[in-house]
């Protein structure tokens, strides 16, 4: 049985099989969410259910969080319940969350005055990767924090990449985000185009799959997504909408411009606008399919 235990807080459809995997690795697991179904479920697998952020972290050597926001961040950790007034001298706070380099830094800070450790490790990989351990994890920290937190990493990602101190892996993560804003508008503006201009959309979509235009956006979001009419959140508009604006954030600390980056936050601004926000990403197509009254689907 690993020594470390465990806890683990953001029980979503990310966190959800990621900390299902850190028990099956044969940690000892305490769970806490705001939806108390998530942990009823964990715990009839054999995790342990704490009624707050401060008593899991109370429980455990390493609390791992996966939450939507840097507000949601901040609250469950240094707010009231929050993991700082449970959590031990030495423990290591191991965050999953995307969220910007200035909150993992003065979070690491405030955990720093209570002797324990940060770790920001934001994960890509999808809800697919998130169940089959197969995640690429971006970790900012502590050398020695890393290493003793790898296990459980281990866990729960197939790629885990050590990127330098605190706020390196969400700044990793967050360039990855502003290339899959930019690259799934560019590919929902050719398709709306192309199909608009008279080329069936599912041979648009195999031909430029098979060619240079080719992307993982592309893959993604067109055959089982946009060609088929479904937008259920896999990964939402409003959460990459915040990844992108953090991404802006970033440029803007380091004197950077981000042009294309800037167009891609408009457009999914654009998307939220009317009404998408909670749909998947691939939603980001429909403003320019209202706006040339043209969808881009495949024929029945």
């Amino acid at each position: 049985m690993p020594e470390l235990s465990v806890g683990f807080i953001g029980l979503g459809k990310m966190g959800q099989p990621m900390s299902r995997n850190v028990l099956k690795g044969g940690f000892p697991l305490t769970v806490a969410n705001r939806s108390q179904s998530a942990v009823e479920a964990l715990a009839g697998e054999g995790a342990t259910p704490a009624r707050t952020p401060a008593e899991a972290a109370a429980r455990s050597d390493v609390i791992c969080l996966c939450l939507p926001m840097p507000a949601t961040v901040e609250e469950v950790t240094l707010g009231t319940g929050g993991l700082i007034e449970g959590i031990r001298p030495g423990s290591i706070v191991v965050d999953f969350s995307t969220i910007g380099p200035s909150t993992c830094r003065s979070v690491a800070a405030a955990l720093a005055e209570r002797q324990a450790g940060y770790l920001d490790a934001p994960v890509s990989g999808g809800t697919t990767g998130a169940e089959a351990g197969t995640l690429t994890v971006m970790v900012g920290g502590d050398q020695g924090q890393y290493e003793r937190a790898l296990p459980i990493l281990q866990k729960v990602g197939k790629k885990i990449v050590y990127a330098g101190p605190v706020g390196a892996g969400a700044v990793l993560k967050l360039m990855n985000q502003l290339l899959v804003g930019i690259n799934l508008a560019g590919a929902a503006e050719a398709m709306v185009l192309g199909v608009k201009a008279g080329v069936d959309a599912q041979l648009l979509y195999e031909t430029i799959a098979s060619a240079t235009g080719n992307s993982f956006q592309l893959q993604r979001c067109f055959p089982d997504l946009i060609l088929k009419g479904s937008f259920e959140a896999m990964f939402s508009v409003d959460l990459l909408h915040k990844d992108l604006n953090l991404g802006l954030e970033v440029g803007k600390d380091n004197g950077v411009r981000l042009l294309l980056s800037a167009l891609a936050a408009q457009v999914f601004e654009e998307a939220r606008e009317m009404g998408f926000g909670e749909e998947d990403i691939a939603a980001v197509v429909k403003p320019l399919e209202r706006l040339t009254g043209t969808e881009v689907r495949a024929r029945p």
